[in-house]
């Protein structure tokens, strides 16, 4: 088990987020992200991680809104094979695809799972 503290020049804190603030105008980026919820954190990562240098900023903070009530689930499109949209459910599945094996595979992974098909259950 790792008993050492955590590297302020990384971790995520509010001595950090001042610092970063206060120097953020004297600084010129490549990109500016404005909401961290899930779209603009991944807007974010995408660009850093094309080596772009990213300003991220947030009225709140990392995913306070809407994303913190995600399900996080990576939806494959099945839910739009049953109204016949092949086109939707071909486009998820691809992006779940890219998820899994380039943007995230160490954020992401198949699970298993069963589905009744009983009267119970609507399809």
């Amino acid at each position: 088990m790792n008993t050492s503290a955590p590297d302020p020049r990384t971790s995520l804190t509010a001595a950090r987020r001042e610092r970063e603030l206060a120097a953020l105008p004297d600084e010129v980026v490549d990109v500016l992200v404005v909401g961290l919820g899930a779209t603009g954190a991944g807007a974010a990562l995408e660009a850093a991680s094309r080596g772009l240098s990213v300003a991220a900023v947030d009225a709140h903070d990392l995913a306070f809104g809407t994303s913190r009530w995600s399900s996080k689930l990576i939806h494959g499109g099945l839910r739009y094979l049953a109204s016949g949209q092949l086109d939707v459910a071909h486009e998820s599945a691809v992006e779940r695809g890219t998820l899994m094996r380039r943007t995230a595979p160490h954020l992401v992974r198949a699970l298993p799972f069963v589905l009744p098909l009983t009267p119970l259950v609507s399809r």
